[in-house]
C-alpha cells in the first residue's frame, strides 16, 4: 500500500462534514513561477504546480501530432491557477503583469484550434470553476452568469423559470466565456443570429487587473467576441433569454446528391417559412450516424434538417414540401438526428480520430466549394464529411472533416498537414476562417480586415504590453526564441501551400500515395485496449463539469478526460508520480462521465485497468480513497448530480478496484 503521509494531510483540517473541498495528498514541488504565486497567497485561488496536472493544460480538444508539438511549441504552462472570484482573477493578473508573464485564459478547452494552449509557457488562468449562474431575472428574461458556467447549466436554471437560452454551441458543456472568446455561431444561429445579439453585458479583467464592463453600445463590446483571450480574462456575462413556449419540430429530407439538397435550402430561405435552424448533413456523415441506429431507419442520401417553431411556420413548411413534390423522413428519425446536434464528435469513434476545417462561406458558393473539397480530398486519400449550419445573413458555417488514426504517428502528421492544404484551398475559393487559435494562423490574413483592426485597436488600449495570450492571433510564437511559430507564419506557410495547390492534382495525388504507404508501413500491429479508448475520446471536456470528484478537488486528473490523458502520458513514457497516481484513484464510479460522453465510451472497465497499472508501481492508498468516497457521497455536488439524473451508478464507501463492484 502506498504511504499516506506524502505532503499535506489527506483530508485537510476539520471534520469531513464541515468542509466543501477534499484536499488529497500533494507531493508537488513548485517551480519558480508557481512558487512566487504560492508565496503570495490569494484567497479563493488554487495554484497548480505539479508537472502531472500542468500537463493536462498543454492541449485542448485537438491532438497535436508529436512530431509537431515536440519541436514547435512549449505548450507546458509554467503554472496554472483556478480563481473562484473576480477579486482572485484581478489579483493574479496583476501579479503576472508585474512579472511580465504571459496570461492564457482557458474555459473548458473544447475548441480544436489551440486558442487556449500555451506556445511558450506562461500562466494559464482556468476559469472553469467560476461556474455559477448568479441570477435569473424571470420578468426581464435575463441571466447573469460567471464565465465558467456551462451552457447546459444555464439552460437548466433558465428552464425552472419557463425560459431557455436562445442560442448555444453544439457542446452544451462548453463555457459561456469560452464561446464568447472563440466563436459565437452555433445552434439556432439562423433565427437568433450571432451570440453577441444575445449578450447584454460582458465583464473582463484587463491585463492591468482592472475590471471592465462592456455593453452593446460600447465600441469595445464587439471586439470581445472572437478575441481568443487577447483582451483580458472574461469573468461574467449577462444573457438575454427566450420564452420556452413554442414547440420545436425538426423536419428531415433526404436527397440523392448535394446539389438538390442545397437548392432546397435556398427554397426554404426564400419561402414564408421562418426556420429556427437549418443544417445540411452529407451522406458520408449520415451513413456513420445510421450505423449507430443499427441500420434500416435512415435511407442513404444527403440530408437537410429544418427546425421550425409555431403553427404558421409549420403550415408554410408543409406547403413548400408538398409544392416541390418532396416527402419528409419519419419524425422520429428527424428528432433523433436533431438531438444528435449536441454530440457532434460521436462519429469520430470510427476513426478513432478526426481532423478537418471550419470556415465561413457565402451560401451561394457552397456547391462549388463542396465540389472543390470533394476533388481535393479524393486526391489526398481522404473521405470527407460535411456539416453546414446556415445563417440568415447569407453566410454559412461549413465544417468539412475526415476520420484519422492518431495511433499511426507518421500518417497522422501528414493528415494534419492535409487539413492545412484543404483550408488553404477553400479559403482561396472564397471561405474565411471561423476561429484562429494556433492551427489557422497561416490564414490570419484572410480574417476580415475591419474585424482585425478593431481587435488590434482595443488590444492596444487594454493590453499595451501584449501579455494576454501573447504569441498568438497577431503573430505566432514558439520554441527557439519564437522561430518555431515561424513555420506557420502566413508569409511562409501560405505561399508553400499555394505552390503545392498550383501543381494539383499531381502534387495532391502524390500526398495521397505517400499517405497510403505510411498507413501500410506504420499501422500499429496491436492496440493497447486503454490507449485505443483514449484515442477515441473527443477530449471535449463534457465529463469535467459533471464529475463529483472534480467538483470537490478541482483537479482534472480525477476526471475521465484526465484519466485517459494520464494513460496516453504513460504510453508516451511520461513519469507518473505517486501524487498523480493517488488522484487517479479518486473516483466514485457514478457513471456521470459516461452519461455525457460525446464518444459514448464505456469508461469504468478502463478506469479499473488504469488503476491496476498504477497500483503496480505506486500501490493503492485505501485510507485516502475510503475517506474521499465517504466525503463525496455526502456532498452537495453529488446530490445535485443525482437530482439532474446524471448519476446512474451507485456510490461506494469503500476503496475502488476489482473486488468491490457496484
Amino acid at each position: 500500500m502506498a504511504s499516506s503521509d506524502v505532503g499535506r494531510a489527506i483530508c485537510g483540517n476539520g471534520p469531513l462534514s464541515t468542509r466543501t473541498t477534499f484536499d488529497a495528498k500533494d507531493d508537488s514541488m513548485p517551480n519558480g513561477t508557481s512558487r512566487r504565486l504560492v508565496d503570495a497567497p490569494t484567497p479563493e485561488l488554487r495554484v497548480i504546480s505539479s508537472r502531472g496536472e500542468r500537463m493536462l493544460y498543454s492541449r485542448d480538444q485537438s491532438e497535436i501530432p508529436r512530431l509537431l508539438g515536440t519541436f514547435i511549441f512549449r505548450s507546458m504552462p509554467d503554472a496554472v491557477v483556478q480563481p473562484l472570484s473576480v477579486d482572485a482573477v484581478r489579483s493574479v493578473v496583476r501579479r503576472a503583469a508585474q512579472e511580465g508573464l504571459t496570461i492564457i485564459p482557458r474555459g473548458s478547452a473544447s475548441s480544436p484550434f489551440g486558442g487556449s494552449v500555451p506556445v511558450a509557457g506562461g500562466l494559464v488562468v482556468d476559469m472553469s470553476r467560476m461556474d455559477r449562474v448568479t441570477a435569473i431575472d424571470a420578468e426581464a428574461a435575463t441571466a447573469t452568469v460567471e464565465a465558467g458556467a456551462r451552457w447546459a447549466d444555464v439552460d437548466n436554471e433558465a428552464s425552472a423559470h419557463g425560459l431557455r437560452v436562445p442560442t448555444c454551441p453544439s457542446s452544451k458543456f462548453s463555457t459561456v466565456g469560452g464561446w464568447i472568446a472563440t466563436g459565437g455561431l452555433g445552434l439556432n444561429s439562423y433565427s437568433r443570429g450571432h451570440l453577441s445579439r444575445s449578450v447584454l453585458a460582458v465583464e473582463i479583467v484587463s491585463a492591468s487587473g482592472e475590471l471592465r464592463r462592456f455593453t452593446p453600445g460600447d465600441p469595445e463590446f464587439k471586439a470581445v467576441f472572437g478575441s481568443e483571450g487577447q483582451l483580458g480574462v472574461i469573468v461574467s456575462a449577462t444573457l438575454s433569454l427566450s420564452k420556452a413556449t413554442e414547440i420545436n419540430t425538426p423536419h428531415l429530407l433526404l436527397f440523392g446528391r448535394p446539389e438538390p439538397a442545397l437548392s432546397f435550402v435556398q427554397a426554404v430561405v426564400k419561402s414564408d417559412v421562418d426556420p429556427v435552424h437549418i443544417v445540411f448533413e452529407s451522406s458520408s456523415k449520415l451513413k456513420l450516424v445510421s450505423e449507430s441506429l443499427r441500420g434500416g431507419h435512415l435511407r442513404e442520401g444527403d440530408g437537410v434538417i429544418v427546425s421550425v417553431e409555431g403553427e404558421k411556420s409549420q403550415a408554410a413548411f408543409a406547403r413548400l414540401v408538398s409544392g416541390l413534390g418532396l416527402s419528409e423522413e419519419k419524425e422520429y428519425v428527424a428528432r433523433y438526428l436533431w438531438n444528435e446536434r449536441f454530440f457532434p464528435m460521436k462519429v469520430r469513434n470510427h476513426g478513432p480520430g478526426m481532423l478537418g476545417t471550419e470556415l465561413l462561406v457565402r451560401q451561394a458558393r457552397l456547391p462549388e466549394i463542396i465540389a472543390a473539397a470533394e476533388r481535393l480530398c479524393r486526391h489526398m486519400n481522404l473521405e470527407p464529411m460535411y456539416e453546414v449550419h446556415y445563417l440568415s445573413d447569407g453566410d454559412a458555417l461549413l465544417l468539412c472533416f475526415y476520420l484519422v488514426d492518431q495511433g499511426n504517428t507518421f500518417a497522422y502528421t501528414l493528415d494534419a498537414f492535409k487539413s492545412l492544404v484543404l483550408t488553404c484551398a477553400l479559403i482561396d475559393a472564397g471561405g474565411r476562417p471561423y476561429s484562429m487559435g494556433i492551427w489557422n494562423h497561416p490564414f490570419s490574413e484572410a480574417v476580415d480586415g475591419d474585424e482585425r483592426r478593431r481587435l488590434g485597436k482595443v488590444k492596444a488600449e487594454l493590453d499595451p504590453k501584449s501579455l494576454m495570450n501573447r504569441g498568438k492571433y497577431f503573430s505566432l510564437s514558439g520554441r527557439w526564441a519564437g522561430l518555431g511559430g515561424a513555420l506557420l507564419d502566413p508569409r511562409m506557410m501560405r505561399p508553400l501551400l499555394r505552390v503545392l495547390l498550383a501543381f494539383s492534382p499531381v502534387s495532391t495525388m502524390f500526398i495521397g500515395r505517400v499517405s497510403r504507404a505510411l498507413e501500410r508501413l506504420f499501422e500499429p500491429k496491436s492496440r493497447d485496449l486503454v490507449l485505443a479508448v483514449a484515442d477515441r475520446c473527443a477530449m471535449c471536456g463534457s465529463c469535467v463539469s459533471v464529475c463529483p470528484a472534480y467538483l470537490l478537488t478541482g483537479d482534472e486528473r480525477v476526471t475521465a478526460r484526465g484519466k485517459l490523458l494520464t494513460a496516453k502520458a504513460m504510453a508516451g513514457g511520461f513519469q507518473i508520480s505517486e501524487e498523480h497516481a493517488s488522484r487517479t484513484f479518486l473516483c466514485m464510479r457514478c457513471k456521470a462521465c459516461e452519461q455525457v460522453c460525446q464518444s459514448r465510451l464505456e469508461l469504468l472497465p478502463i478506469y479499473d485497468e488504469i488503476e491496476r497499472r498504477l497500483e503496480r508501481t505506486h500501490g493503492r492508498d485505501s485510507l485516502e480513497i475510503e475517506e474521499f468516497l465517504t466525503f463525496a457521497e455526502n456532498s452537495r455536488a453529488y446530490d445535485e448530480l443525482v437530482r439532474k439524473g446524471l448519476v446512474i451508478g451507485a456510490p461506494r464507501s469503500c476503496p475502488g478496484g476489482d473486488d468491490d463492484r457496484v
